[in-house]
């Protein structure tokens, strides 16, 4: 079985636990109060995705000054994947 790329906890509306959440998750949203989680891979997919879409169609723009000093479109997205990785574990 393949994980889901999102998943859902929603609020129990039971008079003996409300407000609390259910402790089972579901794959689709029910209210917009819903609290909706993606995972990590699935994020930084998106997130790569969006900038090598939107920084490399800049054909201005081929290297990224950082705190590194100047670095490829490459780089950037090799640090940023490592450290979301990095954030996402330690919390």
């Amino acid at each position: 079985m393949k994980a889901p790329e999102k998943i859902y906890l929603q609020k129990n509306t039971t008079t003996d636990c409300y407000e609390e959440f259910w402790p089972e998750w579901f794959e689709a949203r029910a209210k917009d109060t819903d609290i909706e989680y993606i995972r990590t891979d699935i994020f930084i997919e998106k997130a790569i995705e969006w900038m090598k879409e939107s920084i490399t169609n800049n054909p201005e723009c081929n290297r990224i000054i950082s705190k590194k000093g100047s670095i490829t479109i490459g780089e950037l997205i090799e640090d940023f994947t490592e450290y979301i990785k990095r954030v996402t574990v330690c919390g």
